[in-house]
């Protein structure tokens, strides 16, 4: 790895907006980590703020194309906690920039996030579809192995094919097929640079596994799961009033101790507008215990007690 060219540290006292249903927000988290690599390329390029125009004078914005989250333990992460973020970010082309934070709570390590971006516009103005990278050549660039890594598995991504990408929209009411639309909402799912936030990709995939995992059993499975790895690979955005086809195919890791049951999941993002792949998505959960999962258990065991007598 080259020498880091910007180094911020970031500490918050954590309380309901870091925090969600078992500890530390991933969906939080990634917002943070993005702007904190956002104000770390303003350090580097010498700009006051994150305000980045190509040398034609364009707006340009450090679109992410890969995001992974490595060795989480959120559940460490309580209310009152100090959480302690350490962004190290270097320049790895004349328009990418990969960035490593370094999460700790208490001084504990719980987590690594790791970005991949690229400088982008839109060439047409309000059209999603229409963003094509650009270069900000001020400034210098090195290279950086894991930022090298990243750039192999945002190019394995591309090897989704668009028949694929139709056999998804063809099935996708087949109750056999494993497939969920998700419907963007304007007011929460945009940003402020009016993209489908990055961030939100997560929340996409965690909304279709739940999904999913309640309507896999006859009785529905309560059972909740903690994030341990997620790799996320960006290929594009959508408009406006557009939709989310969201694949998922499954793994789970099940044993007689249910506290070390895992899933993993493979999750694809398509436009429903086109079919066009927009991510590609591969998470590892952990089996979390939580009072509210283990209260609906005993009270769906209950349930189905009465009905049987």
């Amino acid at each position: 790895m080259g020498k880091p060219e910007g180094v911020l540290t970031q500490t918050f006292v954590v309380g309901m907006p870091q925090l969600a249903l078992g500890g530390l927000s991933e969906n939080w988290l990634l917002k943070e980590c993005g702007h904190q690599h956002w104000l770390a390329l303003a350090k580097n390029l010498g700009l006051p703020n994150p305000d980045f125009v190509s040398q034609q004078g364009h707006k340009m914005y450090a679109a992410f194309l890969v995001v992974k989250i490595t060795q989480a333990a959120f559940e460490k992460v309580y209310e009152n906690s100090t959480l302690t973020i350490n962004t190290q970010l270097q320049r790895v082309s004349s328009s990418r920039s990969y960035s490593h934070h370094e999460i700790q709570v208490e001084g504990e390590c719980c987590g690594h996030v790791e970005l991949l971006s690229s400088f982008v516009n839109r060439t047409e103005q309000g059209n999603n579809q229409s963003v094509a990278r650009g270069d900000v050549f001020k400034g210098e660039w090195s290279d950086n192995d894991n930022a090298l890594l990243m750039m192999k598995e945002h190019k394995a991504g591309r090897t989704i094919h668009v028949a694929e990408a139709e056999h998804a929209h063809n099935n996708a009411t087949d109750a056999n097929e494993r497939f969920y639309i998700y419907q963007p909402c304007p007011y929460s799912d945009f940003n402020g640079a009016d993209f489908l936030y990055f961030a939100q990709f997560q929340s996409v995939m965690d909304r279709a596994e739940r999904h999913f995992q309640m309507k896999s059993t006859e009785s529905q499975d309560s059972r909740l799961w903690r994030t341990l790895d997620r790799t996320i690979c960006y290929y594009g955005n959508i408009n406006l009033d557009d939709a989310l086809l969201v694949s998922l195919q499954t793994q789970d890791k099940k044993s007689t101790d249910k506290t070390t049951d895992e899933i993993r999941h493979q999750g694809r993002l398509y436009r429903l507008s086109d079919r066009k792949p927009i991510a590609t998505i591969s998470t590892r959960k952990a089996y979390m215990e939580h009072p509210l999962a283990s209260f609906q258990a005993n009270h769906s065991d209950m349930a189905k007690k009465g009905e049987d007598q």
